[in-house]
């Protein structure tokens, strides 16, 4: 959103100002040292389904940076898989 988001975008476009109780559960993972999408983001949305009554499950792994997804070079590809497939047995 930029550095000087007006409210109206904020409130429209963050993630963890839209949860409701209908929203779909989530497996939230994300690096400490993102610096394009500050961490606190994923804890707040994390913090929004949990009030919301939500399930979801949250990882943060100490670096990454951003973007690594499922790539198998991501130092903590195999933690960070056996998590998912711990959650995805979970329903």
């Amino acid at each position: 959103m930029g550095n000087l988001p007006s409210e109206s975008d904020q409130r429209k476009y963050s993630a963890d100002m839209n949860v409701s109780h209908t929203t779909p559960r989530a497996f939230i993972v994300l690096s400490d040292d993102d610096d394009v999408v500050p961490s606190a983001n994923g804890v707040n949305y994390y913090l929004a389904l949990n009030k919301n009554g939500v399930r979801s499950s949250l990882h943060v792994f100490p670096s990454g940076g951003h973007g690594w997804g499922c790539k198998v070079g991501f130092r903590y590809h195999a933690e960070m898989m056996m998590a998912l497939k711990a959650w995805l047995r979970s329903f």
